[in-house]
């Protein structure tokens, strides 16, 4: 039987696939614009546009969505992020005294 970290683990990998085959799916349908209409045409260019839009999109919320899988979780890419960091350029040096409270 298995445990509720098992079935997270799981369910994180069954995101992690569906999300990657729609993206796989939308830079697919991006080839095959460019072989249809041809990469100079409008009619691409506005349609790789939105669909690379929409794939980084989805990439993106990929990312978000894997931060919350168990941390021992992997994940099945070694270029899908299972921590999000913030940059802490520009953050002061020194910490101004304040109310701490009480």
């Amino acid at each position: 039987m298995g445990t509720a970290r098992d079935a997270k683990k799981n369910y994180c990998d069954e995101v992690l696939n569906e999300l990657a085959y729609m993206i796989q799916n939308i830079n697919d349908l991006k080839e095959e614009g460019s072989v249809i209409y041809g990469k100079d045409s409008a009619v691409y260019k506005a349609h790789d546009k939105h669909l690379t839009e929409l794939a980084e999109y989805l990439d993106w919320k990929l990312q978000i969505l894997t931060t919350a899988c168990p941390f021992d979780w992997k994940g099945l890419g070694e270029d899908v992020q299972s921590v999000v960091s913030v940059d802490d350029t520009g953050r002061a040096e020194e910490f101004a005294g304040g109310y701490i409270g009480g």
